[in-house]
């Protein structure tokens, strides 16, 4: 059955053709005979009072040029309709995504505002230091493993406090990134506004993360988190904003 489906189908659209080129070719036959045997006699009449053949011509030509400005302000028409449509496709497609953008926004600040996850970033920033361009790697990784490590275990979670706040953070900033890289366009507006948060936490965990990767030899290790680290850190520094300082008894 299914075999014969194709053969079935190309039967369909010959048919089809062949009625539509019928259907037209009468139409054509039927407008032709109304033009010279009813419309003809009458503009005929209208000028001579007799049917005059000799007008045929002149009758010929008005009627093309009917058909011409019929053609036009039909063409005219259907390009108003379509660029009407078009516009309201665009309006449309424009409040999805509005609306999209709107949704991401609440979804992004909600795990940004969150409690814990405010609690994770700062005990990075009061206890991660950046990573001098002239330090060395393996003994910079080496002490904030050690920092990150060393605190009482939760009873939550079973993990050291810094480990918690890091794996918070790292599992955060990887919904951030991956959103962003798949379903939201991270322009101006929405770096100024989510920025600040990431990129100076990204600057205190963001070498960790790639000195992670090169010990464990994978290549996927928190991509997301890494993507949206990045973009906020060259976008700050693209502003001319630097590192910020983390005050303890700021808000």
């Amino acid at each position: 059955m299914k075999n014969n489906q194709p053969n079935n189908d190309n039967q369909n659209n010959i048919f089809k053709i062949i009625r539509i080129g019928v259907g037209s070719l009468i139409l054509a036959l039927i407008g032709f005979l109304l033009i010279v045997y009813v419309g003809f006699p009458l503009f005929s009449k209208s000028i001579s009072k007799a049917r005059d053949w000799n007008l045929l011509e002149g009758y010929a030509g008005a009627v093309s040029l009917a058909l011409l400005i019929g053609g036009l302000i039909f063409a005219f028409i259907e390009y108003t309709n379509s660029e009407n449509a078009k516009r309201k496709e665009k309006l449309a497609e424009e409040r999805e995504k509005a609306k999209l953008s709107y949704e991401i926004y609440n979804a992004i600040y909600e795990k940004l505002t969150d409690r814990e996850q405010e609690a994770a970033r700062r005990w990075i920033l009061s206890n991660i230091t950046i990573k001098g361009d002239d330090e060395d790697l393996e003994a910079w990784y080496e002490e904030t493993h050690q920092k990150i490590m060393s605190g009482e275990v939760e009873k939550t979670t079973n993990l050291p406090e810094g480990q918690n706040a890091v794996k918070l953070t790292l599992n955060c900033f990887d919904y951030i990134g991956f959103i962003a890289s798949h379903y939201w366009e991270a322009e101006d507006d929405a770096l100024d506004w989510i920025s600040a948060p990431v990129a100076k936490v990204w600057r205190r965990i963001g070498p960790y993360v790639l000195h992670i990767r090169t010990l464990r030899k994978t290549t996927d290790y928190y991509l997301s988190a890494e993507y949206i680290g990045n973009l906020c850190v060259e976008w700050r520094w693209d502003k001319g904003l630097g590192d910020e300082e983390y005050v303890e008894t700021s808000l």
